[in-house]
């Protein structure tokens, strides 16, 4: 199978020394080169094989994943070892590499799937028990989204963290275009048949099925991506993610919050708005610092 000889290679130690100090304040974060070599030395379980694999997948679930996203969420925030994956997908073909603006127009790296690569990454996710109905696809990248589409990837790393915490298990990642698609198929399918009322039964319906709440104005409240997991006792669940940016309305945020959605801000004007409805930083977070909140010098190798 194309690009699956990376899998199976273990990872000798980078002979290269370590980077400069990041101008970055928080520190020397988790996975710097030191605290890495560290981790293996104290028998980390993930597998180099295991970070390429799931990575892959992420990549294929989300569309499109930030170089620093995809370290910090699947190589433990090493970019050295995250270069080493990403340059070996390239040259098998598997994936692209581009680079996208913040916005605050700080140029960042994103990595998207082909064809070949997309192949891969549904193999990937059949074999790490991820449903078979889980959409893997070559998004349309426009610059102007790039910025929200790998915030949320990151929204759903956090989520996933905290399920893995909990013994659950990540079945299904759904995206907003996903679900806009499942509930509006169904209710036109109705239209054509019996007309609007039996349409917006439908709409209702379809929207329960998925765990989508219906507001006051009788509108289905979307999330930006629905993860589908297993606990372990076998019982199944949903978390509905959102991530605000600086543009959000009061009311669309309260109203999601309400409904029982993650929420997450991206950027600091959206934490400040979290925050002062009450929606807060939390267990874990809610603050997604984007590649526009660091240096790129000293991630975006």
């Amino acid at each position: 199978m194309r690009g699956r000889g990376m899998f199976d290679r273990t990872v000798e130690p980078d002979p290269r020394p370590a980077a400069p100090p990041s101008r970055n304040r928080q520190g020397m974060r988790k996975g710097h080169r030191r605290e890495y070599a560290a981790d293996r030395a104290r028998g980390s379980t993930i597998s180099f094989p295991e970070r390429c694999a799931g990575a892959l997948t992420d990549i294929g679930v989300h569309g499109a994943v930030s170089f620093r996203d995809l370290a910090e969420a699947r190589f433990g925030g090493h970019p050295y070892t995250t270069r080493r994956a990403v340059d070996t997908w390239i040259r098998d073909g598997l994936v692209v590499e581009n680079t996208a603006t913040g916005p605050n127009g700080n140029p960042f790296k994103i990595i998207t799937l082909t064809p070949a690569g997309m192949a891969e990454a549904r193999e990937l996710a059949a074999e790490r028990g991820m449903d078979r109905r889980q959409r893997i696809e070559i998004p349309r990248i426009r610059d102007a989204q790039a910025s929200h589409d790998t915030a949320v990837y990151r929204a759903c790393a956090r989520e996933r963290e905290r399920l893995r915490r909990r013994g659950a298990r990540v079945r299904r990642v759904r995206l907003d275009a996903e679900l806009k698609s499942a509930v509006a198929r169904a209710s036109e399918s109705e239209r054509k048949r019996d007309g609007k009322r039996a349409a917006d039964a439908e709409r209702h319906r379809a929207a329960e099925e998925l765990g989508l709440p219906i507001d006051e104005a009788d509108r289905v409240l979307y999330p930006d991506a629905q993860v589908e997991y297993e606990d372990a006792e076998g019982r199944t669940g949903r978390v509905n993610v959102e991530v605000a940016s600086g543009d959000y309305r009061e009311p669309a945020l309260r109203a999601k919050a309400a409904a029982g959605f993650a929420m997450h801000a991206s950027g600091p004007a959206a934490a400040g708005m979290l925050q002062k409805l009450g929606l807060g930083r939390g267990d874990g977070g809610s603050w997604l610092r984007g590649p526009a909140d660091r240096d790129p010098a000293s991630v975006e190798l």
